[in-house]
């Protein structure tokens, strides 16, 4: 197995913090104020859709170093990572989702349902912070320096 690339994950792993901030301060507002408000709803998707992908990109990084896994879609990273013992597989199971709903940020725009969006937005920081507390918990397992989330 090769190491991950424990500067690559931490770089990652301050811009998602970074996002989980940004998100909560838009959550701050009510939920008509954010779909009324183009500005604030635009930067709550586009919020989501970077830490989504920061989130899977780290997975992916992780499985194709320490498992030598390749995996064939976003979905499958969240899979892995729960059978790979990565992170819980309950809570992967539940967050089987997360891509999809990526996916639909990102291809599918002209569609999204607001209030979907705001419902992830509310419940999308704990959901953040659990995979990159189980990322930093699985790196430093077998490093000797630790890593900050």
């Amino acid at each position: 197995m090769t190491p991950p690339k424990i500067e690559t994950i931490q770089d990652k792993l301050f811009r998602l913090n970074e996002h989980i901030k940004f998100i909560e301060d838009i959550m701050k507002n009510t939920d008509e104020k954010i779909i009324k408000d183009p500005t604030l709803y635009f930067a709550l998707e586009h919020m989501l859709q970077l830490s989504i992908q920061i989130i899977l990109d780290i997975g992916a990084h992780i499985l194709a170093e320490e498992f030598h896994e390749n995996p064939k879609s976003y979905e499958e990273v969240v899979t892995l990572l729960g059978e790979k013992g990565v992170i819980d597989k309950d809570f992967c199971n539940k967050q089987g989702g997360m891509a999809g709903f990526r996916n639909k940020l990102i291809h599918d725009y002209d569609s999204i349902n607001k209030e979907k969006t705001l419902i992830y937005g509310r419940l999308a920081t704990e959901v953040f912070r659990t995979f990159g507390k189980a990322y930093v918990a699985f790196i430093e397992k077998d490093s000797p320096k630790p890593l900050t989330s």
